[in-house]
C-alpha cells in the first residue's frame, strides 16, 4: 500500500468515526482538501423553507472564498448567504454534478444528495478540473453522504423529523470547551462560519404546547401526532438553518439559537409564538405554547442552564399561557429568585 493511499485511508477513518455533523463537514473539506488542487471549497446547504433565493454557507475555504467566487448576501444573524446562480441551480434541480468556468476558472459544483434529497452542494474551483480531482471528490462525498444517512436516522426523531432527545444532550455538550475535538487549525472553530459576532451569543429556548393533552383526549392520539408534525413545520419555517431544533419529548420543544443577540433571540421567539398562534390546525383552530429562554453561558453547568429555561417555561405557563419569558429578565425584575447555596446550586 502507498502512503497515499493509505493517508486516503486516515481521512476515510476520521469521517466514518465522526458522530458530529458539523465536524464530519469539517473533515469533508479537509480530507478534499489534502487530495485535491483547489483554489476554493465551498460548502454550501439548503434552508428550511424551499421558497429562499439563497443558500447558506456552512464552511468556505479559504475563509473569504465565497465572498470571492459567488455573490454574497448580508446577514444579520452571522449567517453568510449566496445567491443561487444558474449553474447552482442546475445542480440543485437535476441532482447531478456540473462542470464550468466562473471567470475563466475552472468550477466543479457536486451536489450532496442524502435520502435522494439534494441538501445542498459543494463548489469547487481549481486551475484545473482533472477526473483524478473530481473522482477523489465524488468518492469523499459518496462516504460523507452515506454516513450522514445513518447519522441523520440515529439522530432524528421519527414522526417529526426534528431532531431527537438523545442528540440534544449531545450538542448541549458541544457548547462546552472540554467537549470539543480538535480537527485541524485551518478547519478549526475560529474559521467557522458560525463564530459570534459583537453582542451575540448562544441562546437555548424551551417550548411547550399548551394544554396539548386536552387535543389528545379529544381527538385521539392519530390526530395529535398530526398536530406534532403541522408544530414541527412551522418551528422548521420560522427559524434558521442554523438554529437547532429539536423534539425533547412528548409535547416539549427546544431549539438552540447560535449568534444572535438577546434581543433577536427574543423577537425570533415571539414571532414563532405569534405565527403559531395565528395558524389554523385542522378542528382545533388555535393552538399555543408557552416559551422560556436563557442564555448558554459555558461557566455554567449544562444542567443549570436547563433550569433557567425551565424556570422561565413555568413562569410563563403559570402567569397566563401563551408567552415568552427571558430567564435573566424575570431576574433583573425580581419575579424570580436565584438562591445560591453551594457548589454553584441554585434554589428557585
Amino acid at each position: 500500500m502507498t502512503s497515499g493511499q493509505l493517508s486516503v485511508l486516515t481521512s476515510v477513518g476520521l469521517i466514518v468515526e465522526e458522530r458530529n455533523k458539523r465536524l464530519l463537514e469539517k473533515l469533508l473539506l479537509q480530507s478534499i482538501s489534502e487530495f485535491v488542487d483547489f483554489q476554493g471549497l465551498i460548502l454550501l446547504h439548503k434552508p428550511r423553507h424551499e421558497n429562499n433565493p439563497y443558500l447558506e454557507v456552512t464552511l468556505s475555504v479559504p475563509e473569504t472564498a465565497y465572498e470571492d467566487k459567488l455573490k454574497s448576501l448580508i446577514h444579520a444573524n452571522g449567517v453568510a448567504h449566496v445567491h443561487t446562480d444558474e449553474h447552482i441551480k442546475k445542480c440543485l434541480n437535476t441532482s447531478q454534478a456540473i462542470f464550468t468556468q466562473s471567470k475563466g476558472t475552472p468550477r466543479g459544483l457536486f451536489p450532496i444528495v442524502v435520502h435522494h434529497e439534494v441538501i445542498g452542494v459543494l463548489d469547487y474551483y481549481s486551475k484545473e478540473l482533472t477526473d483524478s480531482n473530481k473522482n477523489m471528490i465524488f468518492a469523499l462525498l459518496h462516504i460523507y453522504r452515506n454516513f450522514i444517512e445513518v447519522l441523520y436516522d440515529n439522530e432524528h426523531d421519527t414522526l417529526t423529523g426534528l431532531l431527537n432527545r438523545k442528540t440534544f444532550d449531545e450538542r448541549l455538550n458541544d457548547f462546552f470547551p472540554e467537549a470539543s475535538t480538535e480537527v485541524n487549525p485551518e478547519f478549526s472553530a475560529h474559521n467557522d462560519l458560525r463564530q459570534l459576532n459583537a453582542n451575540a451569543g448562544h441562546w437555548v429556548g424551551i417550548i411547550d404546547i399548551d394544554y396539548f393533552k386536552r387535543v389528545n383526549d379529544n381527538f385521539g392520539h392519530i390526530f395529535g401526532d398530526e398536530v406534532l408534525l403541522l408544530f414541527a413545520g412551522i418551528m422548521k419555517k420560522e427559524f434558521r438553518n442554523t438554529d437547532l431544533l429539536f423534539r425533547f419529548g412528548g409535547e416539549e420543544f427546544v431549539v438552540f439559537m447560535l449568534n444572535i443577540t438577546e434581543q433577536q433571540a427574543f423577537k425570533k421567539l415571539e414571532q414563532f409564538r405569534v405565527d403559531l398562534e395565528n395558524f389554523v390546525f385542522p378542528q382545533i383552530k388555535t393552538l399555543t405554547a408557552s416559551i422560556g429562554m436563557t442564555k448558554i453561558d459555558t461557566q455554567f453547568h449544562s444542567t443549570k442552564l436547563l433550569e433557567q429555561a425551565d424556570q422561565a417555561l413555568y413562569y410563563a405557563k403559570e402567569h397566563g399561557r401563551n408567552q415568552v419569558c427571558n430567564y435573566q429578565d424575570l431576574i433583573d425584575s425580581g419575579k424570580l429568585t436565584s438562591i445560591k447555596i453551594d457548589n454553584d446550586i441554585d434554589l428557585f
